[in-house]
């Protein structure tokens, strides 16, 4: 287990590195025209010494024009002019190769752009900004292991990260606020009265901090700067948010199985109040629950035996003293009477009896915290956007895929699928947490008042 504590000794001093180089061209490649980028790229992918005609041909751009954007772009340091040539600083253009990605349509700033990042950094820095062992094989995959390693590691490390400046807390808050987790950096620089110089510095920390970065779209023939976290977990956090089910608006037009939301519960006190009377038969029950179906009565018989609320069978069953003790409680009571028994199971058809144990009902309850406040929801809507990991493998870590980085996510077995289905339609639904229906020949459910109460864990 990730020792929490350890995120607070979390501290980036840009003063550690040559970050005002860094800034200064992060400043420039910000008022960068699409023509700019494009003199810079031909620059950057051609020889070290290209003569002035011919990348004027290259580029198909007027002398005069390409002269002023070379004369804009020569503060840069990635070139001097002389003789007729552009002449390459080669370290330079290092920097600027790994800095021109930004601007490309298809550039995701991931795990491979912070290892490139990391790089400016003295090796021996690193260790101290992220108190890892000096002694690691590869910081880089120490710094994944502690800060990303999983999608609860770094949403705790995000909560004990306690940013102190103002505007560095505030673009960070609306950056994971937004719907598609992107903002202007335009609007935030307006919103904390930022230069573009101090925009940039915060930009540099809050990269450093694993927090959010910056890269460039093309819109309306210019070049917009924007912030959104690093791409691994903004793909992260669109796909659970994609895959959140939609509410049921129209709940008129939703047919419940049973009017009320302790209807197994009330089926169950009228086959023990039948049994009192020494009639305990599927029509007393009926006669006191209108939506009770006679199929299930052989269920019933079974589950108050089984639960020692009654002893015998069919219209010989007798109310135990613990059965009496029940009828007296409240409906909320006797449901978690229900839910908390020792002898009350999940079974249900094909569903894999390892998974019937207390220890992974509690672990599959958790993805009920997701539709607390969303009403009715189609049933496989919802099991399409459940990440509870059943087993060790299922666990959601960041891992290398091929070329690129990936939080992976479980899939899930149909018999896996029948457990969350029995937990919801059968388990809980017994213990009054859920309500089901049906609209357009589809399931749904709800979380009752009840289940809301028991599964809001904030």
């Amino acid at each position: 287990m990730v020792d929490t504590a350890t995120f607070r000794k979390h501290k980036i001093e840009l003063t550690e590195y040559d970050y005002t180089n860094d800034l200064q061209n992060r400043v420039k490649m910000s008022q960068f025209s699409i023509e700019d980028l494009d003199v810079l790229e031909e620059i950057l992918y051609s020889s070290l010494r290209i003569p002035l005609s011919i990348l004027e041909k290259n580029l198909e751009i007027p002398e005069k024009r390409l002269l002023s954007i070379l004369e804009k772009l020569s503060d840069t340091g990635l070139f001097s002019i002389q003789s007729e040539h552009v002449i390459v600083d080669k370290e330079v253009r290092k920097y600027y190769e790994f800095q021109v990605l930004k601007f490309e349509d298809d550039f995701k700033a991931g795990m491979d752009y912070l290892q490139g990042l990391l790089r400016k950094v003295p090796i021996h820095v690193l260790p101290t900004w992220y108190s890892i062992p000096r002694s690691s094989n590869n910081i880089f995959e120490s710094i994944v292991e502690k800060y990303l390693s999983t999608p609860q590691v770094f949403q705790r490390y995000l909560l004990e990260l306690n940013l102190s400046d103002p505007a560095q807390k505030g673009i960070m808050n609306e950056v994971y606020q937004s719907p598609d987790f992107e903002v202007s950096a335009k609007d935030m620089m307006e919103k904390f009265s930022l230069s573009q110089d101090e925009f940039e510095t915060h930009m540099i920390e809050l990269e450093f901090r694993l927090v959010c970065c910056v890269k460039f779209v093309r819109e309306k023939g210019k070049f917009k700067e924007v912030i959104t976290p690093f791409h691994e977990w903004r793909d992260y956090l669109r796909h659970v948010r994609d895959a959140h089910p939609a509410p049921i608006y129209d709940e008129e037009a939703i047919e419940r199985d049973k009017e009320t939301d302790y209807a197994f519960v009330e089926e169950l006190g009228a086959l023990l109040h039948a049994a009192e009377t020494g009639d305990a038969s599927p029509q007393a029950v009926a006669a006191e629950c209108s939506d009770f179906y006679e199929e299930d009565f052989d269920y019933l018989i079974e589950k108050v035996t089984a639960l020692e609320l009654a002893e015998g069978k069919g219209r010989k069953l007798s109310v135990t003293e613990a059965g009496k003790m029940w009828l007296a409680l409240s409906p909320s009571d006797k449901a978690i009477y229900l839910y908390r028994h020792p002898q009350n199971s999940l079974k249900g058809e094909n569903v894999p009896e390892h998974l019937c144990q207390e220890r992974m009902i509690r672990e599959a309850e958790k993805c009920l915290s997701s539709v607390i406040n969303s009403g009715w929801v189609f049933l496989e809507d919802f099991l399409n956007g459940i990440f509870i990991p059943l087993s060790e493998e299922q666990l959601i870590s960041l891992k290398r895929q091929g070329r690129t980085w990936k939080y992976v996510l479980p899939k899930y077995t149909e018999s896996e699928r029948n457990f969350f289905r029995a937990l919801i339609s059968d388990w809980l639904y017994e213990a009054g947490m859920t309500a089901l229906g049906t609209k357009d020949d589809r399931i749904c459910f709800r979380l009752t008042p009840f289940g809301k109460e028991l599964f809001d864990y904030e």
